[in-house]
């Protein structure tokens, strides 16, 4: 699997290589788990790999971590630090050795401020650049172990949905509704990743928090929520209507329901991502509730929850096949009640595919 890294990072490197790079550094995340494949989070202990372009990588992680948490990575020297050293003049050292120290580096936007601003006190003619879109031009495009993981974590949320909806009963609550959904994730071996559970006038908050709020009739019940396999996420929400809808409630459901299939419908490689959003959007406008639509159509998916590509206003990237991202259109009227119907979608040399199946029903 390590040569999988490799590659990836190969690719990484001829790209940044091409304008004037020299080097790469990684700090903790998914960008590094991406390139190496040694998986770890951010923490007040530093961890870096150091990758020069003309030279052999380092990988520098405190003691505790140097079995590497059992992760295979292609990386062969790994440098320990111990808690009462300064590890960022390990670092800089490393930097130092490999001919790197007045050569343009590349990091990524969420590497830690602090902790470049140490590098550059140590060596300050460095040149950190931001690599960034070089490296999420990769992850964009999912491999295809990629997407059948993708696949089995859309698979289990769809199951756990269903467990979830039929457990419904008068009096329960946002939070109980929450437990059996997550227990259900677990049960079918993944983790979970989130959970939006809102009933009634809170389904209006787009991210809240599920609470006290118990059960009635009539009222609407939306279900975010998300599972991790593998380091890979999926992503759904369905909305319904605990007994009877109402004339609005109806209404909103379908017009929302509408502009999803519309974007879905539309999706194809040379889409713009903001020509995918307007699809969806002038459905809702043009049925009268556009303010109430108040967030992008979607967002990457993958290794992240929320990655590129972002499907927005203003955003002319093109979509290709192999990118991995949410479909969610949705209407929020404050104190009153909310819809939103998501899918995790891959985008595909035919035009779209959704990874969630559950089905799309105002009435479970």
């Amino acid at each position: 699997m390590s040569f999988i890294f490799k590659e990836r990072c190969e690719k990484a490197v001829n790209i940044l290589k091409s304008r004037g790079f020299k080097g790469l550094l990684l700090f903790p995340g998914v960008n590094l788990y991406y390139l190496t494949g040694f998986m770890i989070g951010l923490s007040e202990r530093p961890t870096a790999a150091i990758i020069p372009f003309q030279d052999e990588p380092v990988l520098i992680v405190p003691e505790l971590e140097k079995e590497l948490r059992g992760c295979k990575t292609w990386i062969k020297e790994v440098e320990v630090w111990r808690e009462w050293e300064d590890p960022f003049k390990l670092i800089a050292e490393n930097l130092s050795r490999r001919g790197l120290e007045r050569e343009k580096i590349g990091i990524c936007e969420k590497a830690p401020w602090g902790w470049v601003r140490r590098i550059e006190k140590l060596l300050p003619n460095i040149k950190f650049e931001d690599s960034t879109d070089t490296i999420y031009s990769l992850r964009m495009i999912k491999e295809n172990f990629e997407v059948e993981k993708i696949k089995n974590a859309c698979r289990i949320v769809d199951e756990a949905l269903k467990v979830g909806f039929q457990s419904l009963s008068e009096g329960m609550s946002e939070l109980e509704l929450s437990f059996i959904i997550e227990e259900e994730i677990r049960r079918l071996g993944g983790r979970p990743a989130f959970h939006i559970i809102l009933f009634g006038e809170r389904a209006a908050l787009p991210h809240g928090s599920p609470g006290k709020r118990k059960l009635k009739r009539g009222d609407v019940v939306l279900v975010d929520a998300g599972a991790i396999i593998d380091g890979y996420y999926s992503d759904i929400t369905r909305t319904i209507v605990y007994g009877k809808p109402s004339e609005k409630q109806r209404r909103i459901w379908n017009l929302v329901y509408k502009a999803n299939r519309a974007a879905f419908e539309a999706i194809k490689p040379g889409l713009l991502c903001e020509e995918a959003d307007r699809i969806a959007r002038n459905i809702i406008v043009e049925g009268g509730y556009g303010e109430y639509f108040i967030h992008r159509l979607g967002h990457g998916i993958g290794l992240e929850g929320h990655e590129n590509p972002y499907l927005v206003k203003g955003n002319k990237l093109k979509l290709k096949a192999g990118m991995t991202f949410t479909i969610e259109p949705g209407i929020y009227i404050s104190g009153k009640l909310g819809v939103r119907i998501e899918d995790t979608v891959l985008c595909t040399p035919n035009g779209c595919e959704s990874l969630t199946k559950m089905e799309r029903k105002i009435n479970p």
